[in-house]
């Protein structure tokens, strides 16, 4: 079977691996054995908006130095970058950083106490916050599921609220309330065992939120207002103007991939059954799916926004999906811990794989403007380039959750629930 190109292979391997059902196949090789929100690109970052002295920026950076500044306490998933902007969403607030010059701007807070996780029941909540477009400006939008204290003769109510700042200059744009609860425990977030809200992506000025494990919302932006909802929906990617996602498992634990139209809700189309199902974000041209049918088999595919699944093929895939997009070309996808790929993030072309001979699987940490970043064995980190996979910076100082032109952020090794911000240096 023809193998997918790595970064030691000559022209004329590379140019085997064009034919994309067989690229497809080379996949299933490896991953058998082994076994992503999506918004439309966003604009370029901006440069810094602070006043201290320029700073050189890298695209992408490759090292990073060991000054640090403290971003506050908040998961690793919970951290995003923009230019010189740091967000780090906690469990009650979310801090912002300049990173050129370590102040601290208002924190975004909501205006109601957040709903926390009962004790002993999982891992803190999280709040991942997403690079929008509002009016047209780039945003940040961060969800917390908050509970409204009872008042006089009103009763206690819980519902999402939605902190809004504009990405350049942390300034917050809005706190907007939204009527919602998820289906389980009668709409009680204490009852749900994974994420209580998730931002999913957006079009025009419709934010798409997935609310626990099976409702789904389109939110307007400017106000808050819930402009359709389905209760029996997981959203997992928006593409374009479609929401891809699945449909709550039946008695036969059966789920159904599902287009919805972003503006109305509407379905657009219904695809194949499946169950055990895993689908992920992976750029603004398609998700990736990994799931069983119905015959039993396990299987891999590229799902359009159209409906159309690409790239088809059967095997013994485990679990543990997840992709990230590098905001320019490539999509890297992990399964579990111990097999990473990487493709065309516009035609979905297998650009390589690992592990492969001689080489490892690093545990992907970031992706960002054509360089992945992780680590080896346990903590080394290590730089490659996402288009060949080769190794690009064997000592990079930092494997980081976040990148920009200016800095990466980590988790800080001696607070392992505090964020950490590092210069880039080259």
């Amino acid at each position: 079977m023809l193998r997918s190109a790595t970064p030691d292979d000559g022209d004329d391997q590379e140019a085997n691996v064009r034919d994309r059902r067989l690229a497809a196949g080379a996949l299933l090789t490896v991953l058998a054995v082994a076994g992503c929100t999506s918004d439309p690109a966003p604009p370029p970052a901006p440069g810094p908006t602070s006043s201290a002295p320029a700073r050189p920026t890298f695209d992408p950076p490759t090292r990073f130095g060991p000054t640090a500044i403290k971003l506050g306490p908040a998961r690793a998933s919970d951290v995003l970058l923009y230019a010189g902007m740091a967000y780090a969403a906690g469990e009650s607030s979310t801090t912002v950083t300049d990173v050129l010059t370590g102040r601290r701007l208002p924190a975004l807070t909501p205006q109601h106490p957040p709903v926390q996780r009962p004790g002993g029941l999982g891992e803190p909540v999280g709040h991942i916050p997403l690079l929008v477009q509002r009016d047209g400006r780039p945003a940040v939008v961060i969800a917390y599921a908050v509970s409204t204290p009872a008042s006089g003769t009103t009763t206690a109510k819980q519902s999402v609220q939605l902190l809004l700042a504009d990405a350049a200059s942390g300034q917050q744009l809005a706190a907007l309330s939204v009527a919602a609860t998820p289906a389980e425990g009668g709409g009680d977030f204490t009852a749900v065992a994974g994420e209580y809200v998730t931002v999913v992506g957006a079009q025009a000025n419709t934010l798409v939120l997935t609310v626990g494990k099976q409702v789904t919302l389109g939110v307007d932006l400017t106000t808050g207002s819930v402009l359709w909802r389905n209760t029996t929906f997981t959203a997992a990617a928006v593409l374009g103007d479609t929401v891809v996602g699945l449909t709550a498992a039946d008695s036969s634990v059966r789920q159904q991939l599902v287009g919805l139209g972003v503006a109305d809700g509407a379905t657009r189309w219904r695809a194949a059954n499946v169950r055990n199902a895993e689908l992920a974000a992976a750029g603004t041209a398609y998700a990736v799916l990994v799931a069983e049918q119905d015959t039993g088999g396990r299987f891999y595919a590229r799902i359009n926004a159209d409906g159309k699944l690409n790239d088809r093929e059967a095997g013994s895939y485990g679990s543990g999906l997840g992709c990230r997009y590098d905001q320019a070309s490539v999509t890297v996808c992990s399964i579990g811990t111990t097999a990473v790929f990487a493709l065309d993030a516009t035609d979905g072309k297998l650009l390589w794989q690992l592990p492969a001979t001689g080489r490892t699987a690093p545990n992907v940490t970031a992706v960002w403007h054509g360089a992945v970043y992780g680590t080896t064995g346990t903590t080394t980190p290590v730089v490659l380039d996402a288009r060949t996979g080769a190794d690009r910076e064997a000592a990079p100082g930092l494997a980081p959750v976040a990148v920009s032109g200016y800095a990466g952020v980590g988790v800080d090794p001696a607070e392992q629930n505090t964020v950490t911000a590092y210069p880039a240096v080259g």
